[in-house]
């Protein structure tokens, strides 16, 4: 029987196990908003998400400076569920907070959506097995799946990342106008979704450096014109030109061309480097091809990262450091790849690094040559943000940042069951994929809380992580059950105080409080329990009541909106 017909034989039941796990990715996701309140960001990028929607897409505070018009999606999906529940008769949450829950149901569609490119590229790259193995890892991966729900713009930049060097692989490796097209517009929406994929530019000329470096001298264009200097400086200055173009349009087009030719004189801005711009003479009066509220965003996120001035401090390993909101805060030098080893299940983690032993020690098969090339507009980027986010971002309060490069690592993982594939590796595929389906799904409903088994007491992950790593808010309903069968409990007594006292984990480290207030609770005792991770439970004896002057008045919380 010819391979041809061997593999229509398969692909009905590969696709019956795709189907399954993605329909598995919806029930997970869709069954765990149940008594999920709003986390932190979601109001603000519903707001704002809104407000472009209805053609009002400019910047009011900084506080929405990071908001972008991706969240329209969020906004239109919510009013469009209202439109047919009012429709059909069924019951309908008039709410606030059932305004943006709904609008979550678009935060699913489009995690769905970025699973479909996951599986794709994977099984273009690595075949089957290779696409089955990545399409059940993001399945169950816990990050993927908490973010993937909220409206926010951490999951559409994953979404627009991957989709954007998806098209661009297939115009570099393929050519042609229409596929030129394609990565043009997906560069142009990336820059809707979050500010982050304004790195996509250089990763772009990057990729296309490192990939033109090592064509085959049979692929492409013809060997006189492959050696001709001058013909390839036309050839990429037209691409570049292009691309830039048509970036620029998009842009417009998603912010409603507000404030477009607005000279840098124009705007009041804040960023240093933004305003040294601005007062070069040639510079400043020339009008700006770009919407102002792009601009304005761009530069108050530049100098908000810098000033933190929209969150607290920040935490790791049982350290903080204060914001004292005058940019001299720096973060801790490998804070992701910190967050990583705990909060990415041990499994895909093992999975991840086989795969990239194997690229590295299979680089002189002749016939792996094509598949490592084509991997660079995987490992570029997941390289190049990893180092940007690990040792320049200031704004170090949570793993959801970097989404876009656990997407790509996903992607890179079904290089580990390539073909040709031993019997013996799936084995190990298959029982690493039930370890981190089995370690995501103990943590049901409360992804934003995972972490690894590294920390095999759950109520102690407060001494590694905190903020958005563990709590973004969301678990309110769980504090008020939790009240209601234990009554006479102590919730945020702000002093020392003895009985049984719940505590929020942000409060407890000093994130969102001085770091004084909670000093005595969490050097002194050891949680008892928890609620929804969020909050932890402690058990405070009258006798080991330390003396306190605490005054009278609670202290007030930092700031906790923060939109990256």
């Amino acid at each position: 029987m010819s391979s041809r017909v061997h593999q229509w034989i398969a692909m009905p039941g590969w696709l019956i196990l795709c189907g399954a796990l993605l329909a598995v990715l919806l029930l997970i996701q869709i069954t765990s908003l149940h008594h999920k309140g709003l986390t932190t960001d979601e109001p603000l990028h519903y707001v704002y998400g809104y407000r472009v929607l209805n053609g009002a897409p400019e910047r009011t505070s900084a506080l929405n400076s990071s908001t972008m018009p991706f969240s329209s999606v969020h906004a239109m999906t919510s009013i469009n569920l209202a439109v047919f529940a009012r429709t059909a008769g069924l019951p309908l949450d008039t709410s606030w907070n059932g305004q943006v829950t709904r609008g979550r149901y678009a935060a699913i569609a489009l995690s769905l959506l970025l699973a479909l490119y996951v599986l794709k590229w994977s099984y273009e790259l690595y075949g089957r097995n290779g696409a089955l193995l990545s399409l059940s890892l993001y399945v169950f991966d816990p990050n993927l799946l908490a973010h993937g729900q909220l409206v926010t713009a951490d999951l559409p930049a994953a979404l627009m990342t991957t989709i954007a060097l998806y098209h661009f692989w297939h115009f570099l490796k393929l050519g042609g106008k229409r596929r030129a097209l394609f990565s043009a517009v997906t560069l142009g929406l990336s820059q809707l979704a979050k500010y982050s994929c304004v790195y996509l530019y250089p990763i772009f000329l990057a990729i296309a450096a490192i990939y033109d470096r090592f064509r085959p001298a049979t692929e492409g264009i013809e060997a006189d014109q492959s050696h001709s200097l001058s013909w390839n400086l036309r050839h990429w200055f037209i691409v570049i030109t292009f691309f830039a173009a048509v970036s620029i349009v998009t842009i417009n087009l998603g912010f409603w061309l507000a404030g477009i030719g607005t000279p840098l004189s124009g705007y009041t801005l804040k960023d240093p480097f933004f305003k040294k711009l601005q007062a070069t003479p040639i510079v400043r009066n020339l009008p700006l091809p770009l919407p102002a509220p792009y601009v304005r965003g761009l530069d108050l996120v530049k100098f908000e990262e810098k000033m933190g001035e929209a969150w607290g401090n920040i935490y790791m390993a049982g350290q903080l450091r204060v914001n004292h909101h005058d940019g001299t805060l720096r973060g801790f030098p490998g804070y992701y790849f910190y967050a990583a080893f705990f909060k990415v299940p041990i499994a895909k983690q093992i999975i991840f690094l086989m795969a990239l032993v194997g690229y590295f020690s299979r680089r002189r098969q002749p016939a792996a040559r094509g598949v490592r090339r084509d991997e660079i507009f995987l490992l570029v980027p997941i390289f190049l943000y990893w180092i940007y986010f690990n040792f320049l971002f200031n704004a170090q309060i949570g793993i959801r940042h970097v989404l876009p490069v656990f997407a790509l690592a996903t992607i890179f993982c079904g290089r580990f069951l390539a073909t040709p594939e031993s019997k013996p590796r799936k084995y190990i595929a298959v029982i690493l994929v039930i370890w981190a389906a089995a370690s995501a799904l103990s943590y049901y409903p409360h992804f934003i809380s995972y972490f690894n088994e590294f920390v095999p007491d759950r109520k102690l992950a407060y001494r590694h992580l905190a903020d958005s790593n563990l709590d973004w808010r969301g678990n309110e309903w769980y504090l008020t059950e939790y009240i209601r069968r234990h009554p006479g409990v102590i919730v945020d007594p702000h002093r020392p105080q003895a009985g049984r006292i719940v505590v929020p984990i942000n409060a407890l480290v000093g994130v969102n409080r001085p770091p004084e207030e909670y000093r005595w609770l969490r050097e002194h005792f050891t949680p008892v329990d928890h609620i929804a991770y969020s909050y932890l439970v402690y058990d405070v004896p009258k006798e080991m009541l330390p003396h306190s002057k605490g005054n009278s008045q609670g202290p007030k919380e930092l700031p906790q909106g923060t939109c990256y």
